[in-house]
């Protein structure tokens, strides 16, 4: 049964939910715009369940989790919202856990500069981690309608387009459109503001010093990021990025059983 909470970070409401037993636990973080639903097919599953206690949260300005106010819209920025995983450890007193991070919730996973304790592997689902070598404009191929990812509010139009271009699921990706337009719109123009100033550190380097397996997991269909830009990476959990078959961007709803299957393999052996 998942249990719906509330947590206090900065001022703001964070909407959490978590289930499942078990000492070892794992922390999802969902990518931008969208919200901690993404998680379902994870936490519906009962292998998952019975052997981990599993954590998701809506980030700030997204799904139900609090916003900032005009003045504090910075705090939207990856580095301004590790903390908050802090803040999770703390507050559910974790000892040892995966962290599983989709798209943006990637980046936020790799602008913590010092590892936190605790930590037995992290997984990055349709990673777009960046350093100097690759920022985001190297690795990131949004199409025509790009702009959406930083845009406050977009026609209709150009979301659609944005959407279905990179999601051939119509279910997956009119959920996503919803969920785009209940996110606080200061929340995209802060994450193209810290783009656009380089406000990022060096992302491959901070999750390369946790000195953990890495999981890298692309979809073979992705249209929205290259996925070789990782093939030489050295966390890379049994020196490989996989690739999964018939998914795109969200693995993890796509092809939920293939994304389950990858995640229990790693988290068994993380956690030996």
């Amino acid at each position: 049964m998942i249990q719906n909470q509330a947590i206090d970070f900065n001022g703001i409401s964070i909407a959490t939910k978590v289930s499942g037993a078990g000492k070892n636990v794992i922390v999802f973080l969902h990518g931008s715009c969208m919200n901690s639903d993404t998680w379902q097919p994870q936490f519906e599953n009962k292998e998952l369940n019975s052997n981990f206690q599993l954590i998701a949260f809506d980030l700030p300005g997204h799904g139900q989790s609090g916003r900032y106010r005009h003045n504090e819209t910075k705090g939207y920025r990856p580095k301004n919202i590790t903390p908050l995983l802090e803040t999770i450890l703390e507050k559910y007193s974790i000892e040892k856990f995966l962290l599983v991070g989709l798209s943006y919730g990637t980046n936020i996973i790799g602008e913590i500069q010092t590892p936190l304790p605790g930590c037995a592997g992290i997984m990055l689902e349709s990673p777009c981690i960046v350093n100097d070598i690759f920022p985001a404009a190297e690795i990131l191929t949004p199409g025509p309608n790009g702009h959406v990812i930083v845009a406050a509010n977009p026609t209709d139009r150009e979301l659609h387009d944005y959407t279905f271009l990179h999601e051939k699921n119509k279910e997956i990706g009119e959920r996503f459109i919803k969920t785009y337009r209940a996110t606080d719109p200061a929340f995209r123009e802060e994450l193209g503001k810290a783009m656009f100033e380089n406000d990022l550190t060096d992302e491959l380097g901070n999750i390369k010093k946790w000195n953990l397996p890495v999981c890298v997991v692309f979809g073979k269909d992705e249209t929205l990021i290259k996925t070789d830009y990782l093939n030489n990476y050295e966390p890379r959990w049994n020196k490989k990025v996989y690739l999964v078959e018939n998914a795109g961007h969200l693995i993890n709803e796509e092809e939920p059983e293939r994304f389950n299957e990858l995640l229990l393999s790693f988290a068994a052996e993380a956690f030996k």
